[in-house]
């Protein structure tokens, strides 16, 4: 009876339009790109209860994964992507399936896991080739950015080069513009100057830049002026100047700023290469920090400064033995995890042999089976008038016992029918004595607390509602317990809460939390009894689905 009044409730308290949700997902998809903070703020305002098919939560998902990444926030957690890939690995669109993967392997890089965002690119790349032209040139961007992480120059510009392509049959600019902004960056290291020069110098002319990128370009076009073998400091310390009026110099990177500091000094601006120096020393003690300290000692005549610097640069990090392994590890990296895809693709078709020899084989038993049954058809047949005979004399036995236990479920039913149809007695009482009135739509709120009130103090109790649970389905909350004592008194208290049928929204009002609080602790919930190995594992999972 009890489960019966709160499922009842919930289903008022739920007040959800699925096709409403559905309509809101695709309209933000058509304006995500243009429109990502607009995106972002409708996606994050929608409860997650009214996602009530697995197709919603994984568009919303995929759709929340892309707003984050389009408003520059890095998203170190690869969960949302995840529900995504799930749903599309079985049931597509292989686009979509291609920019899950990619997000999932962008949120490993982000957290610098690189050899498994390396294998989620793998996968991105193999389907987006065929089914999104577009994120096969992010997937190529990024492979290009963790070949730069491991001083791979030459996979480096490989990508980048094969992304700009891609962008220009899209005849797509703004990431023609950034790919070619990337290769330029590309090129300054592997010491192409020429060519890095003459690509920054038509995207700065261009005109078409957004301030991010044209910042960028002007900031690289410093960089390079400032570290080619023929440098020009003066005009280094020009275009550093303009990155730096643009958002208070949110654009510079530490290298770009000790690049900076050396060119100020080599122009005899010691003052202010100074206070970059100062402001620098306190947050940056890496090998290329002392790198440029010494240059920039060397450049103001401070031998005995300069000296004691390159001594701590070359304790820190020889650049050639370390870029000479890096480059190396780095190759060996790339075929490593290229191998380690194709092994999982190959896993993958070993798998579904063994599954259709498994099937064959059930067949063939199957038919065996059916064979054998015919033999004994006969024989059988007359086992079977046998207990026919016995299961009347059993049945006239049970005849007595079915009576009793009919009028037991007689009462049960009558007093579950009075219960479920007190709350709208009450209900409509209230609405008649109040008809007419000014307040009678507050009257009737004020009865409807009343009895969510009661219905949450009715099971306010975790004994009360353990006994409850166990009672209904076969004593579940005592095999959770047993088989799964590690977790916390709230935990069980929230298993309880989604067995009996309750969706996140109403389980925040009993338990005096917020949704987004359930959500983490849902999933926690999920994760540790996916890692049990308790026999009931798939029924829990079903029951908090």
């Amino acid at each position: 009876m009890r489960t019966f009044l709160l499922i009842f409730s919930a289903a008022i308290l739920a007040a959800c339009t699925p096709a409403k949700v559905d309509r809101t997902l695709k309209d933000v998809e058509s304006y995500i790109s243009e429109r990502p903070d607009s995106a972002l703020a409708v996606l994050e305002s929608i409860d997650r209860s009214d996602l009530k098919s697995r197709r919603s939560e994984a568009h919303h998902a995929l759709l929340h994964a892309m707003a984050l990444d389009k408003n520059y926030i890095d998203v170190t957690d690869d969960s949302l992507a995840s529900v995504a890939v799930r749903y599309y690995s079985k049931h597509g669109p292989k686009k979509y399936l291609a920019r899950s993967l990619y997000y999932k392997g962008l949120s490993y890089y982000y957290n610098k896991e690189y050899d498994k965002s390396i294998i989620e690119f793998s996968k991105a790349e193999s389907i987006a080739e065929v089914h999104d032209s577009l994120y096969l040139g992010f997937v190529k961007v990024l492979q290009a950015d963790i070949y730069s992480t491991n001083y791979n120059w030459i996979g480096e510009i490989e990508s980048l080069e094969n992304a700009l392509e891609i962008y220009k049959s899209l005849n797509i600019d703004y990431y023609i513009d950034v790919a070619q902004l990337r290769l330029a960056q590309a090129y300054i290291g592997e010491g192409r100057y020429e060519e890095a020069e003459s690509m920054l110098k038509s995207l700065i002319h261009s005109g078409t830049l957004n301030q991010r990128l044209n910042a960028k370009a002007i900031s690289s076009y410093a960089f390079l002026m400032g570290t080619r073998p023929d440098a020009d400091y003066k005009t280094a310390v020009t275009y550093f100047e303009k990155t730096a009026q643009v958002e208070g110099g949110r654009y510079l990177s530490k290298q770009d700023y000790w690049v900076w500091a050396h060119a100020l000094a080599q122009t005899g601006d010691l003052d202010r290469s100074q206070q970059i120096v100062d402001m620098l020393s306190s947050i940056d003690t890496s090998g290329t920090a002392y790198y440029w300290q010494y240059k920039i000692a060397k450049a103001q005549n401070k031998t005995s400064e300069a000296f004691t610097l390159h001594q701590k640069f070359s304790d820190k990090n020889n650049e050639e033995v370390i870029k000479a392994l890096k480059q190396s590890i780095s190759v060996v990296q790339r075929d490593y995890y290229q191998s380690q895809y194709e092994l999982s693709e190959y896993k993958t078709k070993v798998n579904n042999i063994i599954l259709y020899c498994i099937i064959l084989v059930a067949v063939s038993a199957i038919t065996l089976i059916y064979i054998t049954a015919r033999q004994y058809k006969r024989k059988k047949e007359f086992e079977l008038e046998e207990y026919i005979r016995y299961a009347e004399e059993i049945n006239r036995q049970l005849q007595n016992l079915h009576a009793e236990a009919y009028t037991s479920l007689q009462k049960k039913y009558l007093s579950t029918y009075r219960a479920r149809y007190e709350i709208i007695s009450s209900l409509f009482e209230q609405y008649v004595l109040s008809r007419g009135r000014k307040s009678a739509e507050a009257s009737v709120y004020r009865q409807v607390t009343v009895l969510i009130d009661n219905l949450r103090k009715d099971i306010a109790s975790q004994e009360d509602l353990e006994r409850t649970l166990n009672s209904d389905l076969g004593d579940i909350m005592t095999k959770f317990k047993t088989e799964l004592p590690k977790l916390r008194k709230k935990d069980h208290q929230l298993f309880g809460y989604l067995a009996l049928g309750f969706d996140i929204t109403v389980i925040s009002h009993f338990m005096g939390c917020t949704q987004n609080t359930l959500y983490i602790r849902k999933s926690r919930l999920k994760k540790h009894i996916e890692e049990s190995d308790s026999e009931y594992k798939n029924e829990y999972l079903q029951i908090i689905s």
